[in-house]
C-alpha cells in the first residue's frame, strides 16, 4: 500500500505541544508529513503556494493546525480544487475568545456578529473539525452549525519524550515535614483563574504548605500585584521546555484551571496532561470533556470553578496525609497511559482517519 500523505499547511508553531503530538502520531501510523509554512499573507496562501509550495508533494490530506483560522479558508481553496480533503483543528473559537472568554466585545455589537459570521463560514468550509473535548463538539455545534458528522474529538495530550515518569533518583528525596508543595503552571490565560489559586494561598498561611507559580503570560503581572504580601507564594523563574518536567517533579500536587469563563469549563488544560505524565496528582474545575473514569480517579479532584475556598479544601487534607499522597503519583501515571496518552490518542486519530477512508 502506498504511503499516504499529510500536507501542514499554514504559519503554526511547530513545538507547541499539540502540534508535535499530532505530527509525531501521523508518522507512528505510517504517513509522511510535509509542510508549507505560508510566509506572506494567510488568506492568500493558495496563490502564495504557487510560488513556494513544494512543487513534488502530492497530499493525500491537508492540515490546518491549531487556531489558524486565517489559514483554513485558502488551505481549503487549494485542496478542493484538487478533490483534496481539509481537515482543521482550531483548538479554540476567535469569538469565543473576545466575546465569552475575555470578554472584550459584546455579542450584540455588529464586529462580534460579522466575527461569528465569518467563523460560522469557515468551519462548515473544512471537510472535518477536530475538537480537543466533547464540550467544544458541542459548542461548534450550538453556535456555528457545525454538523456532528464533521467533529471529531482528538484529546491534546503531551510530548511523553519529555513529560515522563522520572528516571530513578531523579524524584526530589520525599521529605513528610517539608511544606506540601502546590504548583502552577502555565500561561497565565484568564480560564485558568490564578486570582482564585493566589486566593487560596492567602488564606493558607501559617499552614505547611507552599504555592508555587511558574510561567509566564499577558496576566502574570496581575497575578503578582494581587500576591503581594503573601508569604506562602513563589515566582519561580522561567525555564526551559524540557525542564518544566523536573519542576512538575518538585510538586505534590498540580493545579489545572479554575476560571469562571464558559472556555474554562470545556478544556482539559495541558497542564493536566502534563502533570499526570510526571505521576503528580492534580487538582481542576469539572469538565465533562474529560473521560468519564476522572469521577472516581483519586488522583484528580474535580472542584466548582472560581472558589478559592474549594482549593483550600482539596489541599488542605494532605497536609496530614504525606505518604497516602505519594501512592497518587503511579495512580495518576495509569490514569494518564489508560485515558490521555499518545497511545489512546493515536487510536483516536486512527479511527478518524479510517473514517475519512484512509
Amino acid at each position: 500500500m502506498a504511503k499516504k500523505t499529510v500536507l501542514w499547511w499554514g504559519r503554526f508553531g511547530a513545538n507547541y505541544s499539540r502540534n508535535r503530538v499530532f505530527i509525531a502520531l501521523f508518522k507512528e501510523l505510517g504517513w509522511d508529513v510535509q509542510f508549507f509554512n505560508v510566509k506572506y499573507c494567510c488568506a492568500l496562501g493558495d496563490v502564495e503556494y504557487l510560488f513556494r509550495g513544494p512543487k513534488d508533494v502530492k497530499p493525500d490530506l491537508v492540515w490546518v493546525p491549531v487556531a489558524r483560522q486565517r489559514d483554513a479558508m485558502a488551505a481549503c481553496r487549494w485542496a478542493h480544487r484538487r478533490g483534496i480533503p481539509v481537515a482543521f483543528d482550531p483548538m479554540i473559537s476567535a469569538w469565543d475568545k473576545k466575546v465569552l472568554e475575555q470578554m472584550k466585545w459584546k455579542a450584540s455589537e455588529g464586529r462580534a456578529k460579522r466575527l461569528l459570521k465569518k467563523e460560522t463560514k469557515l468551519f462548515n468550509a473544512v471537510d472535518l473539525m477536530l475538537c480537543d473535548t466533547s464540550c467544544h463538539a458541542d459548542f461548534f455545534h450550538k453556535h456555528m452549525n457545525v454538523p456532528y458528522e464533521k467533529l471529531r474529538v482528538l484529546f491534546t495530550g503531551t510530548d511523553e519524550t519529555v513529560f515522563k515518569p522520572a528516571a530513578e533518583g531523579e524524584d526530589p528525596p520525599h521529605d513528610p515535614k517539608a511544606p506540601l508543595r502546590i504548583l502552577y503552571h502555565g500561561a497565565y490565560l484568564p480560564l485558568h483563574g490564578t486570582e482564585y489559586i493566589v486566593e487560596a494561598a492567602r488564606r493558607t498561611q501559617g499552614l505547611n504548605i507552599h504555592w508555587d507559580f511558574l510561567g509566564w503570560g499577558a496576566y502574570k503581572a496581575a497575578t503578582e500585584e494581587k500576591a503581594k504580601g503573601i508569604t506562602n507564594i513563589t515566582f519561580l523563574e522561567k525555564v526551559p521546555y524540557v525542564d518544566v518536567p523536573r519542576v512538575i517533579r518538585t510538586a505534590d500536587i498540580v493545579l489545572g484551571v479554575f476560571g469562571t469563563t464558559e472556555k474554562a469549563s470545556r478544556v482539559i488544560g495541558n497542564k493536566v496532561y502534563e502533570a499526570m505524565a510526571c505521576c503528580r496528582p492534580v487538582i481542576n474545575e469539572f469538565c465533562t470533556g474529560y473521560p468519564p473514569e476522572a469521577k472516581d480517579c483519586p488522583a484528580i479532584t474535580l472542584i466548582p470553578p472560581g472558589d478559592a475556598q474549594a482549593i483550600v479544601d482539596a489541599v488542605v487534607p494532605w497536609i496530614n496525609k504525606r505518604e497516602e499522597l505519594l501512592t497518587l503519583r503511579k495512580t495518576a501515571r495509569d490514569f494518564f497511559e489508560k485515558h490521555l496518552s499518545m497511545d489512546v490518542i493515536r487510536k483516536q486519530l486512527a479511527d478518524i482517519l479510517s473514517e475519512m477512508g484512509f
